[in-house]
């Protein structure tokens, strides 16, 4: 009879830390406004994995997630956004395309993105279906949680405001250091400069007060361009709500219940994160699925090896430079490997190399993922160098945009690729990296070496990612991992109220100090003066 009870109390333990570990089927909501087809390779991954663990998802997007399952409901936003014809109009660069627009200053760069990124959320809300969603009396919006991307979308956290539901946001780019922008709004400017890579806290007063004051202006600035842009659309899109006019992107940021971003290290610098801020980095990718009979067929019969090419994601095969375009089809059509390039304008090039294939159809990560395929030429995107490494393939990197430049000098420093300039990529330079990676055998083992730590957590990147979600359902919307501090002014934050206090002492003291001088120099010239009449006497 004891032994019975014994048991009995084991099953009944274990039953109730698997209910806590576990969450009943959720209504969610994807909301992705950004159309970048890489960005939502991420929601896409997630999105499916919610809906496979019997949650019921409701997607709005610019694209498909290409599979039908039960309980995921998809609304389409089309035609999508054109998000990079928007950009160069907006900076005035349509006849020199993205390499005109990499000329820009940061600042231009930054205000053209933030203009761009809140025109695409505006044509997102514009949407009938969304407006419809957005119209929803607030007893019929039954969402037991909101996903949102983040990047340059900030208006969308208002739908979790208004509508009282926890929002957790996906932070999936470093594009032009947005990430960094995103996260220092957050922490006090000391624990977060700019250029975090780059900053030694051994630096000398002067400098340091220069990284201080340049982050705090860039602060303000992201402020006035990105949250000024986000909060008109905010006030366009959300008047039948009360408050609308005082709402801030600061306060709806501060309620987000969780940010998931996708990096990790040795890719994302360690740096303070606040307890609901968690690096997930690599959440897109997924275990290899077989490839089409056709390109399995062309990478097999390759004994030579495989170079695999894509330029980016939002790279059209004839935006390419003619002039890097003849380059690059006369430096890989002579060399043994067989090449796989990925462009979305596949059936334009024409009269290739017989060793040269052009697709579309097939993720890169599987691609990738073969074991002939030994190099990979890009163009420094974050999320192809996560695939890169967790594929093991080195990679040659010829970046054009700054965030690119700076995620290939990363992998130059990590020792898994090399850095070619676009501006003068000549075939000798060209031949001279794909040998090397082939010959030198250190990059093979740098990669792996990187790879293994991307890899070292306690859960995988689509685990952790789960775990938080739930966490966020079972836990009163998240609302014990949200910091105080987040919504508190930027004045108090960096304490310049007390320094202020400080200082009115310090000056109180010294006037205090520098009168009792005075007074004394005063009374001792009355000594000398009195002195001087005496004796006259």
């Amino acid at each position: 009879m004891i032994y019975q009870e014994f048991f009995l109390s084991i099953i009944i333990l274990h039953s109730v830390s698997w209910n806590i570990v576990m969450v009943d089927g959720a209504k969610i909501l994807g909301l992705f406004a950004h159309p970048s087809e890489s960005h939502f390779e991420v929601m896409q991954s997630l999105m499916l994995e919610l809906a496979k663990r019997e949650h019921n998802v409701t997607v709005y997007s610019s694209h498909r997630l290409n599979e039908r399952i039960e309980n995921l409901r998809e609304i389409i936003v089309e035609p999508e956004f054109p998000f990079w014809k928007q950009f160069l109009e907006v900076t005035g660069s349509q006849a020199g395309g993205l390499l005109k627009a990499n000329e820009l200053t940061e600042r231009a760069m930054q205000k053209s993105l933030a203009t761009t990124g809140a025109s695409a959320v505006n044509y997102f809300l514009s949407n009938e279906a969304v407006k419809k969603l957005l119209n929803l009396p607030v007893n019929e919006f039954d969402y037991d949680l909101i996903i949102v991307d983040l990047f340059y979308t900030e208006a969308l956290l208002a739908v979790g405001h208004f509508y009282n539901k926890p929002t957790i946001a996906i932070l999936n780019t470093n594009f032009e250091n947005y990430m960094d922008r995103v996260l220092e709004q957050m922490v006090p400017a000391a624990c977060s400069p700019i250029c975090y890579e780059a900053y030694k806290p051994e630096a000398g007063y002067w400098n340091r007060l220069g990284v201080i004051r340049y982050c705090l202006s860039r602060r303000k600035q992201f402020i006035k361009d990105n949250w000024g842009a986000q909060e008109s659309v905010i006030r366009k899109h959300f008047s039948q709500f009360k408050g609308v006019s005082e709402l801030n992107i600061g306060t709806l940021q501060a309620e987000l219940a969780v940010l998931l971003l996708n990096s990790h290290v040795p890719l994302l610098t360690p740096r303070p994160l606040l307890l609901n801020t968690v690096a997930a980095g690599g959440m897109h990718i997924r275990p290899p699925r077989e490839l089409p009979w056709s390109l399995r067929r062309f990478l097999d019969e390759s004994r030579a090896g495989v170079v695999y090419m894509n330029l980016g994601n939002e790279q059209l095969c004839t935006d390419v430079p003619k002039h890097i375009m003849q380059l690059l089809l006369n430096t890989l059509g002579k060399r043994k490997e067989r090449v796989v390039w990925t462009c979305h304008d596949h059936t334009a090039l024409k009269n290739l190399p017989t060793n040269i294939m052009v697709q579309h159809a097939v993720a890169q990560a599987d691609i990738l993922a073969h074991p002939h395929v030994h190099i990979f030429l890009m163009n420094g995107e974050l999320l192809s160098m996560q695939e890169s490494i967790m594929r093991h393939v080195p990679m040659i990197g010829v970046p054009i945009f700054r965030n690119e430049v700076r995620n290939v000098e990363l992998a130059v420093r990590l020792g898994i690729g090399i850095h070619l300039n676009h501006n003068n990529l000549t075939e000798t330079a060209l031949n001279w990296a794909m040998q090397t990676i082939k010959e030198d055998s250190t990059y093979q083992l740098k990669i792996r070496q990187v790879a293994t730590t991307f890899r070292d957590r306690p859960l995988g990147a689509v685990e952790t990612c789960m775990y938080w979600m739930d966490y966020v359902l079972r836990h009163q919307n998240g609302a014990v991992l949200k910091t105080l501090g987040v919504s508190i002014p930027s004045s108090q934050l960096h304490l310049f109220d007390l320094f202020i206090f400080y200082f009115a002492i310090a000056l109180l003291s010294v006037g205090m100090l520098a009168a009792a001088f005075y007074g004394i120099i005063i009374l001792m010239r009355k000594r000398e003066i009195g002195k001087m009449y005496s004796k006259q006497s």
